[in-house]
């Protein structure tokens, strides 16, 4: 199944942006959701080099927002150096930009509702190895506070990730009811649909695998698959 509905043209439709800030350590990479209904599709990820200038990165995201149809929303992460890139958006004309803070509980509620949004079978995306590792190797862990922390091991990242889940984030409700992300559980492996459909910038394309995965244990579905979760 495709990860972006085929009855009307990609551009068409509610757009949600998330932006995720680095630069010397960590990429900033900018995720851009669609919303049909109470599905929500991931339609772009880009992800910058290290270095990039944010002028760039704000320049990418102006192009967004004239090739989209409606944005409803962007979610820029403004931690740190963020504080200035969200003012600088909106001095540049982009609509709808909100800064949010990456505080302990900030990051609960935003790994909660993309956590939930999977569980439900509401978040469609493409087949993308490098996604789904990021997602596959986040941790979290409950502070001696009660607060949960996110982490990722050594030599990963985690941008893309954090990019989606803002994205998605944006496409919920404008307040957001809090729920203990360790309600959830584990971090576990969505049910991933598997797509041609290409991301719309060519030179952004989706990485793309006919193969199917399971979602439980990851491995191939194969013909002989079942037998492998009745051992």
């Amino acid at each position: 199944m495709s990860a972006i509905p085929s009855d009307k043209p990609w551009n068409v439709g509610t757009f949600f942006i998330g932006t995720d800030l680095g630069q010397k350590v960590d990429h900033s990479t900018v995720g851009v959701v669609r919303k049909d209904a109470d599905v929500v599709s991931l339609v772009h990820l880009k992800r910058f080099k290290l270095g990039t200038e944010y002028g760039v990165v704000l320049g990418h995201m102006k192009l967004l927002q004239r090739t989209l149809q409606t944005v409803h929303r962007i979610y820029i992460d403004r931690t740190g150096v963020g504080e200035f890139f969200v003012e600088q958006a909106t001095k540049e004309d982009l609509k709808n930009v909100k800064g949010i803070m990456l505080s302990l509980p900030e990051k609960e509620n935003i790994m909660g509702y993309l956590k939930g949004r999977m569980e439900k079978g509401l978040l469609r995306i493409p087949y993308d190895s490098e996604l789904i590792n990021e997602i596959n190797v986040e941790r979290y862990e409950q502070t001696q506070t009660g607060q949960t922390k996110f982490t990722h091991p050594n030599g990963t990242h985690d941008d893309r990730l954090w990019a989606l889940a803002l994205a998605v984030y944006a496409s919920g409700p404008a307040i957001t009811r809090y729920v203990p992300f360790a309600a959830f559980g584990h971090i576990i492996k969505p049910l991933w649909q598997f797509s041609e459909q290409r991301y719309p910038y060519r030179w952004n394309p989706a990485p793309f695998n006919a193969a199917r995965y399971c979602g439980t244990c990851g491995r191939l579905t194969t013909s002989d698959h079942e037998m492998y979760h009745k051992r």
